[in-house]
């Protein structure tokens, strides 16, 4: 689907307020920005991430995003462990602005997690119409 001129997939599910998407495959969760996420961060100079093995809980940074306004934390409400970091995008950090729903950054066995931390576009759809309203593209 398209609002205001950036992409959202109806297939994934949505933090609006962090502007990430997430993929839900049984206990596994793939993570990635936004169109509308990378579009306001503006050009993504680096991407870091838990390394494969480490346990997260909702007070830890899984990923942290820079561009050359804005650093972001990302901590969600999941307890887990990170199973894969996409070694690509940590390498060319600008894959987020190119392609963000290729360009997934870590996914994440699930132990625990608050349903409502990702919700499908239908619910989201509003919040995202409104930010984009105020961005110009």
């Amino acid at each position: 689907m398209r609002i205001n001129g950036f992409s959202f997939p109806e297939d994934l599910l949505y933090d609006p307020e962090k502007h990430v998407w997430a993929k839900l495959e049984g206990n596994i969760l793939t993570l990635g920005v936004t169109d509308l996420g990378q579009y306001m961060t503006g050009k993504i100079f680096q991407v870091s991430a838990k390394n494969v093995g480490e346990k997260i809980n909702p007070r830890t940074p899984v990923f942290t995003v820079e561009s050359a306004k804005w650093i972001g934390k990302f901590r969600f409400p999941i307890q887990g462990e990170v199973i894969e970091v996409n070694k690509r995008v940590l390498d060319n950090a600008n894959l987020l602005n190119d392609d963000p729903y290729g360009s997934w950054i870590v996914k994440i066995r699930v132990e625990e997690m608050d349903r409502n931390a990702f919700k499908p576009l239908g619910e989201v759809k509003e919040i995202f119409e409104k930010e984009a309203s105020r961005i110009a593209k």
